[in-house]
């Protein structure tokens, strides 16, 4: 019979030989005293149950500059052992670190979750169940992404025992994780311990290339209300002066900046690639420079609200709409120029969600800015009629995303 492999071993320090012989509750206690010693910039332990027969394997991934955007986990099972087995991978901007190196094998699955729209990790919230039978230990994981907490992972999970959640002061985001494991030899316990390392986003901001003062170039707060003048003055102040026509001339102002890609880029003429990764990385500090504004003055801001489907003679159910419907939205929203090329390729209603930025090249919407906007409403539209579709199902005399369509 084939025997699973052993975990590795492991020679700690004089502190953490001391942590092993003690009781779980002292031992527990030292732990948190180590990983509090090392750098003011971590906020402590989520506070999850913890303990160990075998001495802790740790694990620490950071991101060299900038902040966490996404976590991907591995988790294993082993026959013979009855060992649950996590492993760790940090995304920071848009290049994934290596695994932590925690002991792994025999993978059962993978899963990965990204901050949507350039926003930075900023807490994070760990659950942990427990099934006797098989002594199952499982965990699910939970980012919260410039302040708005997402969805689970979606791990594989069994009989919740705890929920414990950390999130870094305002004004911080996460750029490390560290990682402790634990095994209870009674109950084959496989226990996890998590520490998150904060920083200041405006300190990080300050060490590299920082964003203008927008007080001082005059432009309002809400990047979302600039007109293209007032992005191109943003542009200049950033040394990208050269490009500013061609953003002028597709359209682009501060609705539709956040929707750009790299490929838009390269079509707007950033052909350098250090200055394509320099107006990204300054992109994202503006957007979570002005997710905290909004946050701290508790508004929730809006790029592009869909125009109120009543005034306009709409039915409530975009799915049935023709093109002369469609049309009508397309005038509310000032892109009246492209019905003629609605009408001339039948986009109407029941096609309506399937419309992808290609197809829209296709039909000739030449410009960026008004494919984006096309693009970006066709979506907030979506989300509103399913969100109320599912809210209708739920409760039938409470429609608030009817209201909002309204």
């Amino acid at each position: 019979m084939l025997m699973e492999d052993a975990p590795p071993s492991f020679s700690g320090s004089l502190e953490l030989e001391h942590m092993m012989s003690s009781t779980p509750r002292r031992r527990l206690a030292a732990l948190l005293a180590l990983a509090a010693g090392g750098d003011a910039a971590w906020t402590g332990m989520l506070g999850l149950e913890f303990a160990s027969d075998r001495p802790t394997e740790t694990k620490s991934l950071h991101c060299p500059s900038g902040f966490i955007t996404g976590i991907r986990v591995r988790y294993g099972r082993t026959r013979s052992e009855d060992r649950d087995l996590y492993d760790f991978k940090l995304k920071c901007g848009n290049r994934w670190t290596s695994w932590s190196g925690l002991w792994f094998k025999s993978e059962v699955e993978d899963k990965e979750w990204e901050c949507p729209s350039k926003m930075y990790v900023t807490g994070m919230e760990v659950k942990r169940g427990r099934r006797e039978i098989g002594d199952r230990d499982t965990y699910d994981f939970k980012l919260q992404c410039s302040g708005v907490w997402q969805s689970y992972l979606g791990m594989k999970f069994y009989g919740l025992q705890e929920e414990q959640r950390q999130e870094c002061p305002n004004g911080e985001g996460i750029s490390g994780l560290k990682v402790f494991r634990g095994f209870i030899e009674w109950g084959d316990k496989d226990l996890y311990e998590y520490d998150l390392n904060c920083k200041s986003i405006a300190a990080n901001l300050a060490s590299v290339r920082g964003l203008p003062d927008l007080k001082m170039l005059g432009l309002p707060r809400n990047v979302l209300v600039w007109d293209g003048e007032q992005l191109g003055t943003w542009l200049d102040a950033l040394g990208l002066g050269q490009v500013v026509p061609a953003f002028l001339d597709h359209n682009i102002n501060g609705g539709t900046v956040f929707l750009l890609t790299e490929d838009h880029l390269r079509e707007l003429g950033l052909t350098t690639v250090g200055d394509r990764l320099y107006f990204i990385d300054l992109l994202t500090q503006l957007y979570d420079d002005i997710v905290a504004w909004s946050a701290s003055i508790g508004v929730q801001l809006a790029t592009h609200p869909v125009p109120p489907l009543r005034k306009l003679g709409l039915s409530l159910q975009p799915t049935s709409w023709t093109v002369k419907d469609v049309c009508k939205v397309l005038k509310a929203v000032g892109l009246e120029e492209y019905m003629e090329l609605f009408v001339e390729h039948r986009v109407q209603g029941d096609v309506l969600f399937n419309l992808t930025e290609e197809n829209l090249k296709e039909m000739e919407v030449d410009k960026i800015g008004d494919r984006l906007l096309i693009t970006d409403i066709t979506q907030t539209l979506y989300e509103q009629v399913t969100g109320w579709q599912q809210g209708e199902a739920a409760t039938p005399q409470a429609n608030p995303k009817l209201k909002q369509l309204a």
